[in-house]
């Protein structure tokens, strides 16, 4: 036998693109205020409560052997696949734990190693080295020391004198974090996401009828009649 009576479990759970759009449009201000809230909250953290943080890079070449003037090719490819092996040394403990040694304060090989950045520039033999700090002249100093026990540790390790630096790190005054405006973006669109799951979920958890087309949903009975509701004393 057909019960065509309310089930809470397989009605009202859907909603059409039209009832979606007045959904959006009745709850507007509610988004909006929380795409506002969302942004002025990551911009106040970002801008008050984060440190800004300073970047300074040196480079280094890892220079080919010159016979009579001419340079070898064969050599010139195996210094580039040595540019690998090489940003894993300056990563290394032996290297950060002297740099440690050399470095003022109280920094350890945990807060050097989150600091700096080691990579080589695609099809060349140069070596980026870049620490990134609160206080720009601690990022020129770390970069500089890394650099130089580095190259200490190379001519100890491989026995050779190949590496030069290219560019000592500078004092960088421009910070590069943390984006402001990227954090503002995002915390905008993080109120909004909210703030739409919020509606979204209440308007599927709502039994309430409102209309002839909730009672048809939701009863899943055809409406016969409909009754004129009047405020007291209004006719």
């Amino acid at each position: 036998m057909d019960e065509k009576f309310y089930n809470p479990e397989d009605s009202g759970t859907e909603i059409d693109l039209l009832e979606l759009l007045k959904v959006v449009r009745d709850n507007l201000v509610l988004l909006m205020f929380c795409t506002v809230l969302g942004m002025g909250l990551a911009f106040s953290y970002t801008r008050f409560l984060v440190s800004p943080t300073y970047r300074s890079v040196s480079t280094v070449y890892i220079k080919p052997s010159v016979d009579e003037g001419v340079v070898n090719y064969n050599e010139l490819i195996t210094n580039q696949k040595l540019t690998d092996t090489y940003t894993q040394i300056a990563k290394s403990n032996r290297v950060l734990d002297r740099v440690v040694a050399k470095l003022p304060g109280d920094i350890t090989v945990e807060d050097v190693r989150n600091a700096i950045s080691v990579s080589s520039i695609k099809d060349t033999e140069i070596i980026s080295i870049s620490a990134t700090t609160i206080d720009p002249e601690l990022s020129a100093d770390v970069a500089n020391t890394v650099v130089e026990v580095f190259i200490e540790q190379i001519n100890s390790i491989m026995t050779i004198d190949n590496l030069r630096i290219i560019d000592e790190a500078i004092i960088e005054e421009q910070k590069v974090g943390p984006n402001t405006v990227l954090n503002t973006v995002i915390g905008g669109f993080l109120g909004l996401f909210l703030a739409a799951a919020y509606v979204l979920v209440k308007k599927l958890m709502d039994r309430t009828i409102h209309d002839r087309n909730d009672a048809e949903t939701l009863l899943n009975l055809p409406v016969l009649g409909e009754m004129m509701y009047y405020e007291d004393g209004i006719r």
